[in-house]
């Protein structure tokens, strides 16, 4: 079983995608690319977005022989780059690289300044990445049982860090608290790294954090690996259990995939989708996945198109059971 496995959804969904997502199926000229491409990343440079852009960028250029530009243009946790390409000529010049943040926002925005669905035309899913529940050593805490137990007889005594208001790591923690059915105080720290640090000095007990971020802790004592996010081993991590072997379905992933502009030719999506999906799956490119701690996905349009709408459905009731509210 892998992570393509959890994220792969039925062929059906191909109707959904050149429909729902506004994919114009006419013909598009033999001529695309005749000019360098934009990749939109919508957050600050040296994160794991950026680490994924720099790893399928060139491959891309050197296939469409054109080159392909990456632009980071942060701000509002990714919102401002993903307006940028919503509101940019549905052409395949301007293309942008998102992640599961953008299916995150609709159920914690009070408002958004486009459609997450309608806006935008799903190209292909490229990279995804489980999470690791960790504690700080200092707790009598070895599973993921343990947890739920000491949860459960601690009520509201445990702390968990987050990275951010409505970030990955606090939207994959309340979702494991709430199916757990414990108590459990969140404490928000600015990005993930200071709320890993957090949990290994002991300013919070617990966090669902990147396997790649915290590896390093927990292989220097520093932090307690009880289990992963996914619904398979990680192979970064292979010795440890999943969390659905204690609490059946439960499944966090992180994800990184690539969208254009709703209204974009489905000539030029099957061309960058084909395109993509060699790339992902070239030995070089999923070892260079490895390293960062992911796994490559690819798949057809549909498989993203899919993810999106579950996912959207999906945190939006995470956010709405959990109070989580942003303006």
């Amino acid at each position: 079983m892998t992570i393509a496995r959890d994220l792969m959804k039925p062929a059906i969904w191909l109707s959904l995608f050149l429909v729902g997502f506004g994919v114009h199926t006419g013909a598009f000229g033999a001529s695309y690319p005749n000019r360098p491409i934009t990749l939109v990343v919508p957050f600050p440079p040296g994160g794991p977005a950026g680490l994924v852009a720099d790893i399928v960028a060139p491959g891309l250029g050197a296939r469409l022989e054109q080159k392909v530009i990456i632009e980071n243009r942060s701000g509002a946790d990714g919102i401002v780059g993903s307006e940028f390409v919503a509101k940019a000529p549905p052409d395949g010049y301007a293309l942008l690289l998102t992640t599961n943040s953008h299916v995150i926002h609709p159920g914690t925005y009070a408002s958004l300044p486009y459609d997450t669905e309608k806006a935008f035309a799903p190209v292909s899913l490229l990279v995804a990445s489980q999470s690791v529940l960790v504690v700080n050593p200092s707790l009598p805490i070895e599973s993921v049982e343990e947890l739920i137990a000491y949860g459960k007889s601690h009520s509201g005594g445990l702390t968990y860090a987050s990275g951010g208001l409505g970030g990955p790591t606090q939207m994959a923690f309340e979702l494991f608290r709430l199916t757990a059915g414990i108590k459990v105080e969140q404490i928000a720290y600015d990005g993930g790294a200071a709320a890993l640090l957090a949990v290994a000095n002991g300013e919070a007990q617990v966090m669902m954090a990147p396997i790649l971020a915290a590896m390093p802790m927990v292989q220097d004592g520093r932090l307690r690996a009880l289990a992963v996010s996914g619904r398979h081993a990680a192979p970064a991590m292979p010795e440890l259990p999943t969390i659905s072997e204690t609490l059946p379905g439960f499944s966090a992933v992180s994800w990184f995939g690539i969208l254009a502009p709703a209204g974009t030719p489905v000539a030029v999506i099957t061309r960058l989708n084909t395109e993509l999906d060699r790339i992902v799956h070239e030995p070089q490119i999923e070892k260079r996945f490895a390293d960062i701690g992911g796994e490559a996905v690819g798949g057809p349009p549909s498989t993203l198109a899919s993810l999106i709408h579950d996912e959207i459905a999906r945190w939006r009731r995470v956010a709405k059971e959990a109070g989580i509210h942003i303006e």
